[in-house]
């Protein structure tokens, strides 16, 4: 049957291939919220989220006004529920798409930079650390992705953030926190270390100065180099002591020339490697379908008192037609059937 609809692809749904698995991957963390937004739509579950908003919200956001003008008046009535909902929503995307980020580095770690070692756990990131520098233990703290190349006896370790002007001057400073650590064990690592800091979303870079000044302040105690001299790391690769340099990347244009410089082999492939894990998860529409939807349908229910969601099942449950698993294809011509 000749599909008479939007074409949409969902990858909860969607047959597994070696492509769409990797997708699945990468896309891991903000699919499982199209999950968690399906499962509330479909439960019910949306005016539960009112009694996790704390109690400043209560009432620097209205949320106490609205609802006691909520009798008889819709719109305040339906402002707490709305308000819950986006700031659930929001708030955990947030989280998320740094998770995206780390997926695609440590895939282009693997496909690209030949690295044995590409850890996802962060406690196996120390390990390798302690391994290096023959130490027992290392500080617990985050470091976004790490690739070691054992053939080489090399090892990167990637600290990454959408933009730069997102967070104050501790999150600044929070950029160099690990390599401080490094610094401060004052042990030559076995292996070459390469501290890569990433700015994905370049925009403007008006920040960027700021940024590399409350690096410098957190870091000048640990390493013996002027201020004007550290400010290289925006250009080049700088040494800030025996095995372990510092560089800086603005836009995914700069982050692919520094892996470029850092695998031995010099693949140019890797130049073209970001644009193209870009390509490859950008043909999806799990999250934003759930999350459109959930939305109208939060609306509906306060204003009309009705639910899709209900009237579907109830039809779905009188036609008795039962959609077809078996192939993606299968899925969608029963999908068009039931319609």
């Amino acid at each position: 049957m000749e599909n008479a609809y939007t074409d949409r692809k969902f990858l909860y749904l969607i047959d597994s291939s070696e492509e769409t698995d990797l997708v699945k991957d990468i896309l891991k963390s903000p699919l499982g919220l199209a999950s968690e937004v399906i499962k509330r739509l479909f439960e019910e579950r949306f005016e539960e989220l009112k009694d996790d908003l704390d109690e400043i919200k209560q009432f620097a956001a209205g949320i106490d006004k609205a609802q006691k003008l909520a009798a008889g008046y819709a719109l305040a009535s339906y402002y707490p529920s709305m308000f819950a909902f986006h700031q659930y929503f929001h708030s955990s995307f947030r989280a998320r798409q740094g998770k995206v980020l780390e997926k695609m580095i440590q895939n282009i770690l693997k496909q690209y930079a030949h690295c044995d070692q590409v850890p996802v756990r962060n406690t196996d990131r120390l390990s390798i650390v302690c391994d290096i520098f023959d130490v027992v233990k290392f500080p617990i703290l985050d470091i976004d992705a790490m690739g070691t190349s054992s053939r080489n006896k090399k090892t990167i370790a990637i600290q990454l953030r959408s933009r730069d002007d997102t967070g104050g001057t501790t999150a600044k400073g929070s950029l160099v926190d690990f390599l401080r650590e490094l610094l401060r064990l004052k042990k030559i690592p076995r292996n070459d270390i390469l501290y890569l800091v990433c700015i994905w979303d370049a925009r403007e870079a008006h920040q960027k100065l700021s940024t590399v000044k409350k690096m410098f302040s957190a870091l000048q105690d640990s390493i013996e180099m002027q201020e004007d001299e550290f400010h290289n790391i925006m250009e080049q690769e700088i040494q800030l002591q025996k095995n372990i340099s510092l560089k800086m990347a603005y836009g995914t244009d700069q982050i692919a020339a520094a892996l470029f410089e850092w695998i031995d082999d010099k693949n140019e492939k890797v130049l073209e490697s970001i644009s193209t894990i870009v390509s490859l998860v950008s043909n999806w529409d799990d999250l934003w379908v759930s999350y459109a939807v959930a939305s109208l349908e939060l609306e509906i229910a306060t204003f009309s008192g009705k639910s899709n969601v209900r009237l579907l099942n109830k039809y779905y449950d009188k036609i008795g037609i039962s959609f077809n698993f078996t192939s993606y294809q299968a899925l969608t011509d029963s999908i068009d059937r039931i319609l």
